[in-house]
């Protein structure tokens, strides 16, 4: 630390000079203002490391729900019931989401193949040039043998910056979630 020198007999210290000097060795709110700074970028790493974690339970957790639900498809339950997109949707994929997921914003796309190499380039993509979401509508449930493919797709609105997570895949900052099965019917 450096000593100040004690001004020419005669002269006073200027009140700004013994402020000056009084702020120098004043630690009492060094801490506080550290931590003001360090706060804000502290706590929306905190968040964003949070959010991921859900963001990964609600990805798993669709595609769960997803191959639960085509396996009624692969059996023929879906065809033999005479189900709508609108039914399979509500009824088997939707009851089991976890509260994270709202069953409005689900989009559930089925196609049917003859072969599974006729897939290769047939499935649409579902993000368009302008990096926004454009749903795939629709429902083919198959019949016997055949190759099906059942996708969903969730558009999760992301709550901390890109500058944190790099999670976003849409270009409205928001995240494109999908879970895909494929798999060739049973002969039911």
């Amino acid at each position: 630390m450096e000593q100040t020198q004690a001004p020419p007999a005669g002269k006073k210290e200027s009140r700004w000079i013994k402020s000056t000097k009084r702020f120098r060795k004043d630690r009492r709110g060094i801490a506080a203002i550290e931590m003001s700074l360090i706060a804000w970028p502290f706590i929306a790493v905190m968040f964003a490391i949070l959010e991921q974690g859900v963001v990964f339970f609600a990805e798993f957790s669709l595609e769960h729900n997803v191959a639960q639900a085509a396996r009624q498809i692969r059996t023929g339950e879906v065809l033999n019931a005479g189900m709508s997109g609108a039914t399979f949707k509500n009824d088997l994929v939707c009851p089991n989401l976890p509260i994270t997921l709202n069953c409005d914003n689900l989009v559930i796309d089925v196609r049917t193949f003859q072969e599974f190499a006729d897939i290769a380039g047939a499935l649409d993509d579902p993000v368009n040039a302008d990096d926004e979401f454009a749903p795939p509508n629709n429902w083919q449930p198959g019949q016997t043998l055949s190759v099906m493919v059942v996708r969903a797709f969730y558009e999760w609105d992301m709550l901390t910056p890109a500058i944190f997570t790099k999670m976003d895949t849409l270009g409205n900052g928001n995240r494109l979630m999908s879970a895909t099965m494929t798999f060739r019917n049973e002969p039911f």
